[in-house]
């Protein structure tokens, strides 16, 4: 009696668990504040511009808002208690704050500057490759913003980045800027509390992506509801993407947390976004707001629970928590802060006058994607005669690849694109291409299991000609943390690549959130950047190749019984032809049996036996 008692509760709770809601709160169709005429946007035209005084002007411009805000973050507990208990929002509506500002000396200097000259079709790209500075930017974007920042990631997680973050968001809804978070729905499993804090300041709404829609309170509860719906909860919105004022965005492959800023003493991604600017924020801008419009996305406000003016003053208590913490002796020293801290001083000056101009196109998957069956259980590569009109980044993306004159790099952490992709890759070395694939080694991936079906892939790719490295889980750095590589780490924490990108003959890159894998490229949603800039380009594909020095990853090769070996801190001379070597020899250490834990190998066998699709 007790089974069928539990079995009828999981079917009633698993068919609730996305039914609509009646009355879902209308569309948010407010007017968005003019952004031309804001800090950013004038340090945008100085940088375009290349103007010998726009370092100089940017400088000035980055000071001033600094300083200012960090006046207020000194009377964070007078200013903040009174922006929360001044104003109730309306039961109906969530209150927004008036942005009009009244002339300060920001403005005056504004006024005082001269219009810049530059291309107005162009767009502007700067890699952030190196965590501490991509946090800086994003840091740094907060503190510059004056009317909106909007942020649409999959993934939020807790920790000491975090914190910070969400700090001064906080801070800049108090000054009046209107921010607007977009989060997948998986990974704010359990949540719901403190999300509903950080919706709770009038200045900021959430909404989350497809999200469970009943019976969210319990972790076991939204687990069987998951289960429940597996057809389509397991299809995720996976775009990262981050602008402030509407005139410079960061879109790329890093989510939020501590592992992708290098922050972790655990263990942290190599990954890789781009600081934007130019005319590709107009395309930017019209994605974020498709998400956001979107029948999936739905406000946080309707899965409150409790009053809000208990959220307003658990987000308060956080705030000022935070202060405390990153005020104490033990945080106040911490490499990473001390890191950071640098990373911040002059960080926009720094960055905005040394971006590369040219032509940038933006794709990004429909939010409809998720509401339609894919086309093929495996990806179909686009060809004249036809093309799957759901996955427009994978599109291009092959595009882009197919059109290599002399060489392909490949980074991406899961390597199961199917066998038409596998294809193109040996096809590009029959016709003369240099193919490079870096990607996860089986104790470097996050996800085993995708490396279940990765093993045939490979072993046709090496013996097909294409070069493999594979990043170690724990790279031969040095015992500090050397915060101005995105793949050294912590000595004695693990590495995992994370980074999605592909370069093409040195002259075109393509960066993105797209996993090679079937998940992300006929499940999820995606979006990908393809970068025409030679300069930028070159630059990017020589960070990357670093990343085949056997200090920090295996070179993948195979003998003439087609058995595999994993070589690793050896000559500088075993890298790829295409990274001129060093003269100073190493070590060389020759593996025969794949690096991984039992546990992990245990998780690649499981990989195998699983439907790939679903990977």
């Amino acid at each position: 009696m007790k089974r069928v008692f539990v079995l009828s509760s999981i079917c009633v709770l698993t068919g609730c668990a996305n039914v609509p809601f009646g009355s879902l709160p209308p569309a948010d169709l407010k007017i968005r504040p003019d952004t031309s005429k804001t800090p950013l946007a004038k340090m945008v035209r100085l940088a375009q511009s290349h103007h010998q005084n726009s370092l100089i002007e940017i400088e000035k411009l980055s000071n001033i808002a600094t300083t200012d805000d960090e006046e207020t973050v000194e009377s964070i507990d007078g200013e903040f208690q009174q922006t929360t208990e001044a104003k109730e929002p309306e039961e109906t509506q969530k209150t927004v704050k008036n942005t009009e500002q009244t002339p300060t000396k920001l403005n005056l200097a504004l006024d005082t500057m001269r219009p810049p000259v530059g291309d107005p079709t162009a767009s502007g790209v700067y890699d952030l490759n190196d965590g501490v500075e991509a946090f800086a930017v994003r840091n740094a974007l907060i503190k510059n913003a004056q009317k909106t920042l909007d942020l649409q990631y999959y993934s939020l997680k807790s920790g000491l980045s975090t914190r910070l973050l969400i700090r001064e968001l906080v801070l800049a809804a108090d000054r009046g800027v209107q921010i607007r978070i977009l989060l997948d729905d998986m990974e704010t499993l359990g949540n719901d509390q403190e999300m509903s804090r950080l919706a709770a300041h009038p200045n900021i709404e959430l909404r989350v992506f497809n999200p469970i829609k009943r019976w969210r309170g319990t972790r076991l509860s939204r687990t069987l509801m998951f289960l429940g719906h597996l057809k389509t909860m397991h299809r995720r919105m996976h775009n990262k993407i981050w602008i402030a004022d509407g005139v410079l965005g960061i879109a790329g492959g890093r989510n939020l947390g501590d592992r992708y800023f290098n922050a972790s003493e655990h263990d942290n991604f190599s990954d890789l976004d781009v600081l934007l600017a130019g005319q590709v924020l107009t395309p930017l801008n019209r994605a974020f707001e498709d998400y956001w419009q979107s029948d999936n996305a739905i406000s946080m406000d309707v899965f409150q629970k409790g009053p809000a003016d208990l959220s307003r003053k658990a987000l308060r208590s956080l705030i000022l928590k935070t202060n405390k913490l990153t005020s104490s002796e033990r945080v106040l020293h911490h490499p990473y802060l001390t890191a950071l801290k640098k990373a911040e001083n002059h960080i926009l000056p720094d960055v905005l006058p040394n971006m590369f101009w040219g032509d940038v196109q933006l794709t990004v998957d429909s939010p409809e994607k998720i509401n339609h069956s894919p086309v093929s259980a495996q990806p179909d590569l686009p060809t004249e005669q036809h093309t799957d009109p759901q996955t427009p980044v994978f599109n291009d993306m092959v595009r882009a690849i197919a059109d290599a004159h002399s060489e392909l790099i490949l980074v991406n952490p899961h390597l199961a694109p199917g066998d038409e992709f596998i294809d193109l890759m040996l096809d590009l070395v029959k016709r003369g291409r240099r193919v490079t694939l870096i990607t996860n080694s089986l104790e470097s991936n996050d996800v085993p299991l995708v490396n279940g079906p990765y093993d045939a892939y490979r072993l046709r790719l090496l013996k097909g000609g294409v070069q493999i490295y594979e990043l170690r889980a724990i790279p031969d750095a040095d015992k500090i943390p050397q915060w101005r590589h995105s793949i050294f780490t912590w000595k004695g924490s693990r590495a995992s690549l994370h980074t999605k990108a592909a370069i093409i003959d040195g002259r075109i890159s393509f960066v993105g959130s797209m996993n090679l894998d079937p998940r992300a490229i006929i499940w999820n949603t995606e979006l990908g950047l393809t970068i025409r800039q030679a300069e930028f380009s070159e630059s990017l594909r020589q960070q990357l190749l670093t990343a085949t020095d056997p200090r920090y990853s295996y070179h993948v090769q195979i003998d003439a019984n087609d058995k595999l070996t994993w070589l690793s801190t050896g000559s500088a001379r075993e890298r790829s032809e295409a990274l001129p070597a060093k003269t100073v020899p190493i070590a060389t250490q020759l593996k025969t049996k794949e690096p991984g834990s039992l546990w992990r190998r245990l998780q690649k066998w499981v990989g195998k036996l699983m439907p790939e699709r679903y990977l």
